[in-house]
């Protein structure tokens, strides 16, 4: 039997002999500890791989972060490109809107105008004239200092102040023409209505010519405070 008279010589022997090494680990060490090598390769080689697969979504991951913003600016372009056209639309349909209410409007006058002796026939009065700008001015000269001065501006500026006759005395009629009167075509023509009377001392009708009224209008009318002269519809009809 192999003896040894010290540690250096055992180690010795068992650097010469590797079965001895062998026998000797399996005789210190567990069997866990044994294999722990083994395991610890293993167990790197899933961290390795965990590693790599780790690697590859974050590269993944930037080229889709990359795409999405490259997406994001196109959709933020396009967001800014559809404002900037909802803008230039709105600013044209407010035109068209703008340009339709001026063309209702002149109608409305013109047609007002033309209606002239028909509107005095309805309410058993003779056309005579249409009142011209300095005669309103003329007439309302003395209450210059105590009716503001833009209530006067507006009367001088009314749409149709007529003169007529009951065949002895003299009548005035105030008309305020509109596509769709409302409160301030019925409030404007009756305070002409009360200006002429005042400034002439004659009797005065106020008349609305419109082709539509809203509700206010209406009761104003069906009281008999004004007289609705009825204009034709000329917008275009829907097929």
């Amino acid at each position: 039997m192999t003896s040894f008279n010290s540690p250096e010589e055992f180690l010795r022997a068992l650097e010469r002999n590797p079965e001895w090494r062998e026998a000797v680990r399996a005789l210190i060490l567990s069997e866990e500890l044994l294999r722990l090598p083994v395991q610890f390769i293993a167990f790197f080689g899933r961290v390795s791989a965990f590693i790599d697969q780790t690697e590859a979504f974050i590269t993944e991951q930037r080229q889709f972060n990359t795409s999405q913003r490259q997406l994001n600016e196109r959709i933020e372009q396009h967001i800014v490109e559809q404002r900037q056209f909802n803008e230039i639309f709105a600013r044209r349909l407010t035109r068209i809107e703008e340009d339709m209410t001026n063309f209702r409007g002149t109608y409305a006058e013109n047609a007002a105008e033309r209606n002239a002796v028909a509107i005095a026939a309805e309410l058993g009065l003779e056309y005579v004239r249409a009142v011209p700008q300095a005669d309103l001015v003329r007439m309302s000269r003395g209450a210059t200092d105590r009716i503001p001065i833009n209530q006067l501006r507006s009367f001088w500026t009314a749409g149709l102040i007529m003169e007529a006759s009951d065949g002895s005395d003299t009548h005035y009629i105030a008309v305020e023409s509109s596509y769709t009167a409302d409160q301030r075509d019925t409030d404007r023509v009756q305070r002409n209505v009360q200006f002429l009377t005042e400034f002439t001392g004659q009797t005065a009708r106020g008349v609305i010519a419109s082709v539509r009224n809203d509700r206010h209008v209406d009761s104003q009318v069906e009281s008999g405070a004004i007289y609705w002269f009825p204009l034709k519809d000329r917008s275009p009809q829907p097929e």
